[in-house]
């Protein structure tokens, strides 16, 4: 497999994680980004807009856009910084919270569904692949 076939996979194998479809889901209406910026938010609390879409790895145009639809939908707030009113932080409503953990259980029951059907062996090989990954893409971070 080369590496576009990888990168090809990954994405996908994500969507599926969350729904099945690329589009809004039953996950309360969460596209793939929109759960990958509450995610950031939940593990980055208030975030600089710019800290979000380098954790995205987007642009600040499309940061801005996908947390209007998240404003939209209730799930986050942008808060000025009192130390710095040029700031614009994100941090998540209580909504936005239940949102993301709601999305992430279901994410985690699907996969451990997927894996239950896979021998023991297989799944240690899937461990033993994306730890791989992991350590070769933080290695390329560096």
């Amino acid at each position: 497999m080369n590496p576009a076939e990888v990168a090809d996979l990954l994405p996908e194998i994500m969507r599926r994680l969350m729904g099945g479809r690329p589009a809004p889901t039953a996950l309360r209406a969460l596209t793939l980004p929109q759960f990958g910026a509450l995610k950031t938010i939940t593990f980055r609390p208030s975030c600089t807009m710019g800290e979000l879409a380098k954790a995205l790895g987007v642009t600040l145009g499309a940061a801005t856009g996908l947390v209007d639809r998240l404003i939209q939908q209730g799930l986050v707030e942008r808060v000025s910084d009192p130390e710095d009113r040029r700031l614009v932080r994100v941090r998540l409503t209580a909504k936005g919270r239940r949102t993301h953990a709601s999305a992430a259980r279901k994410a985690r029951r699907r996969m451990a569904a997927a894996l239950a059907a896979l021998s023991l062996a297989q799944q240690a090989q899937i461990a033993a692949a994306l730890a791989l990954l992991r350590e070769a893409l933080v290695r390329s971070e560096s």
